[in-house]
């Protein structure tokens, strides 16, 4: 039995994803009540990706997490990598004994600067052939709507990636299966800090010419941050779609910057989490011997309020 644990947006679209399986039912830890009824009567989530209609006679929802913990054998996270630490040290190492523990989380673990299979395996003590991680590019919202949408399960026990991406696989996502969990996470955390750049330079009022030189200068940076991959065009795929995406909350948390909200008024105007947020500070402390220009001109606009023009013009005049 595979649990799905959040009840967000991506964690709403993967439901429906493995729902595509008339065979497959899915145990659905949710956070609210609201979120628990909504989806058990209606068989919609009445704060994310509404339209969207599930089976609940495939779905059993809880809000208790010791329970679908205990009732799965495979859990599969989706909640952003803020609140992961604080949810799933609610229970003893002891419960996920035994469990294979899949991260479709866009992001590091700020609290602690891990990936979150560092995280499983250091403070949970998972073995990392029970480990894996789902990567895109993704966006929930064009799963909702049935479009074409390519993941990528990695996992070192290549048969607990090929049963994921399996489960997975439906007509319209379209799986691929590697051993790179390292790479795909670090692609997590640094796609998203370049969507913030890329926000703020559409924020401050430039357009698509200067953003595409941007994002071309930021996979040219993360060439020096992440080693050569097999997977290396559908990382630069992650990396297009979240700098120009419309769906993209880190793009628009650059652009909600540069107009002059702070992050804080942008969580709490969108109801959203962007993980670059947090990303941003993380790159900050992890590369702090290598060249990354646009990286540090967003850490600097979201933590030290340096003006967010200044930055984009700085990086124009040297490095683009």
């Amino acid at each position: 039995m595979i649990a799905v644990i959040g009840g967000g947006s991506w964690a709403t679209a993967i439901v429906k994803i493995l729902l595509e399986n008339e065979q497959c039912t899915v145990n659905w830890w949710v956070r609210t009540v609201d979120v628990r009824d909504g989806v058990a009567s209606s068989g919609r989530n009445p704060r994310h990706l509404t339209s969207l209609q599930l089976d609940p006679s495939r779905l059993t929802v809880s809000n208790n997490l010791a329970e679908v913990v205990a009732g799965s054998d495979t859990l599969l996270l989706a909640v952003p990598s803020v609140y992961v630490s604080n949810l799933l040290l609610q229970l003893p190492a002891d419960a996920y004994r035994n469990k294979r523990i899949v991260s479709a989380v866009k992001g590091y673990i700020p609290d602690v600067e891990l990936s979150v299979t560092q995280f499983l395996q250091q403070k949970l003590h998972i073995a990392p052939d029970c480990l894996g991680v789902v990567s895109g590019p993704s966006h929930a919202e064009e799963v909702a709507e049935q479009r074409p949408t390519f993941l990528t399960v990695a996992s070192s026990s290549r048969p607990l990636a090929e049963e994921i991406a399996a489960m997975l696989h439906c007509s319209y996502i379209h799986t691929a299966v590697s051993n790179e969990v390292d790479t795909i996470e670090l692609c997590g955390l640094t796609k998203n800090v370049y969507a913030v750049a890329a926000g703020i330079a559409a924020g401050v009022g430039y357009g698509d010419n200067l953003i595409a030189v941007l994002t071309t200068a930021a996979a040219h940076e993360l060439q020096g941050i992440i080693p050569e991959s097999p997977l290396a065009f559908r990382l630069l795929s992650d990396l297009i779609v979240t700098c120009f995406s419309r769906h993209s909350r880190n793009r628009a948390l650059g652009e909600a910057v540069a107009r002059g909200m702070s992050p804080d008024e942008y969580f709490h105007t969108s109801g959203m989490v962007a993980e670059g947020y947090y990303s941003a500070r993380i790159m900050h402390h992890m590369t702090t011997a290598l060249p990354t220009p646009i990286a540090e001109a967003v850490y600097r606009v979201l933590y030290l309020g340096t003006e967010p023009k200044k930055e984009i013009d700085s990086l124009i005049d040297n490095v683009l």
